[in-house]
């Protein structure tokens, strides 16, 4: 017997919560990169010498490169609906994560932002994780 329906799994579903907070994040990365980059955002000498080669441009580089992009990437797949939100969440909310523990050994200074956004990113890691696991749950068995 063919069945006549099928079951909206997990990998087909949208979400949007979770895409508004990868978008914000991602929005919010490349924003502080532009500022990094162009000096609108003044580090203070001394964090400035502690940047790699001493440039913000180079430090916005790497916020879009670890950050920007790996959000907008699963801001964009729970928006549509991706199969692959799940892991990309998770891989983005890990990569938050590690940038907010590396960036005061690095800078040598912290901030309530720091703590803010790296809630966010274990928030988003785990809820990610918790989509693949559930998707991995849910797909058929073609035995």
């Amino acid at each position: 017997m063919i069945p006549t329906t099928q079951v909206l799994t997990v990998p087909n579903r949208r979400w949007p919560w979770l895409g508004a907070v990868c978008a914000g994040v991602s929005i919010n990365a490349f924003g502080g990169a532009i500022g990094l980059a162009s000096g609108a955002i003044d580090l203070g000498a001394d964090a400035q010498a502690r940047l790699p080669m001493s440039s913000g441009g180079l430090a916005g580089l790497a916020l879009v490169l670890v950050v920007g992009v790996p959000m907008g990437m699963a801001a964009a797949s729970a928006f549509a609906g991706g199969g692959k939100s799940g892991p990309l969440a998770h891989m983005a909310g890990v990569l938050l994560v590690a940038w907010v523990a590396i960036q005061p050994a690095v800078i040598g200074e912290t901030s309530w932002l720091q703590a803010f956004f790296g809630v966010i990113g274990v928030f988003v890691a785990l809820r990610g994780w918790r989509m693949t696991v559930l998707a991995n749950r849910l797909e058929p068995c073609n035995a």
